[in-house]
């Protein structure tokens, strides 16, 4: 015999229901030993054109359209801000405590599949080889497994970016291999990729689980 209408549907509903639960309410603020790493707001897109515009080719591999007006940056804080607020990927802001100075951006992006995030960076120019990077990335690594409970974490950087594929070796992160002929966003080139990886199991022996961090939800109350 069979399986009746609601039959199906209760088990078509158990068949759909996520392996992971997110958060009630995601991380909007993180704060770190230097850093402030928080949601985007509208005030952000003066501060990210400069931080771009200063930066010159520093990060063409990431925006090779160049120079942007502000009016392109503030759609990019409008449609990061709409996905954040609707649980999709995350563009974080980093910032100077005191300066309130923008240093770049830091992302979980969910291209990764089930269970599973991405995390990306970009970092002004002047702010380079001050450990800004590592600790903007550590923070998101730690908010992945303790706040999102994700069982698997990916890092993809072009082959060309040794400071980024350091970052990650840094951080605890695997290479799995290079990926060729990838585009994984409309503004980024096509070209081969490398892809490293961190699994919950390897988590905690990592540096970003010690990273002291205090973290707060879109009411700016305590998490964790």
């Amino acid at each position: 015999m069979g399986l009746t209408r609601r039959a199906f549907l209760c088990r078509t509903h158990r068949m759909s229901t996520p392996t992971t639960v997110p958060p009630a309410s995601p991380p909007y603020l993180l704060r770190t030993p230097r850093l402030i790493v928080r949601c985007l707001e509208p005030g952000d897109a003066a501060r990210r054109k400069e931080a771009l515009d200063s930066s010159g080719d520093h990060l063409a591999d990431l925006y090779p359209e160049g120079v942007m007006p502000l009016e392109a940056h503030v759609a990019h804080v409008r449609r990061m801000r709409g996905n954040f607020d609707l649980d999709q990927d995350r563009a974080y802001g980093t910032f100077e405590p005191e300066s309130g100075r923008m240093l770049g951006e830091v992302f979980l992006l969910k291209r990764a599949g089930i269970g599973a995030l991405e995390v990306g960076y970009w970092l002004r120019l002047d702010a380079v080889g001050q450990g800004f990077a590592t600790e903007m990335a550590s923070a998101l690594v730690k908010t992945a497994f303790e706040f999102d409970k994700v069982r698997r974490l990916d890092l993809m950087c072009s082959p060309e970016n040794e400071r980024s594929a350091a970052v990650a070796r840094r951080l605890g992160f695997t290479f799995e291999g290079r990926l060729r002929d990838r585009q994984l966003a409309a503004h980024h080139p096509r070209s081969d990729l490398l892809c490293f990886t961190l699994l919950a199991v390897e988590y905690p022996k990592t540096p970003a689980s010690q990273l002291p961090l205090e973290a707060f939800d879109f009411l700016g109350r305590r998490l964790g």
